[in-house]
């Protein structure tokens, strides 16, 4: 009835499979925080577009005249 308590308590087969979980885990959560850490710079780079980039596409498309799009490019930097 003991059988599993005694593996813990006697340093027996409990402790190698409990360190084995341990490492398994923790390998798993380093490799989970490595991709959402790359995830997110490839995110930051082709998802998301700088407020000048965004004025540049508006003065390219004609919405906005070559003054404004000045006088909101010296405001911005």
């Amino acid at each position: 009835m003991w059988d599993c308590a005694n593996l813990f308590t006697q340093g027996g087969m409990g402790w190698m499979m409990l360190m084995g979980l341990f490492w398994i885990v923790l390998i798993v959560v380093i490799v989970y925080l490595v991709i959402k850490l790359l995830s997110d710079r490839t995110d930051n780079r082709s998802g998301k577009e700088t407020p000048l980039e965004l004025l540049q596409k508006e003065f390219a498309r004609g919405n906005i005249t070559e003054e404004e799009y000045l006088k909101r490019k010296k405001h911005l930097e």
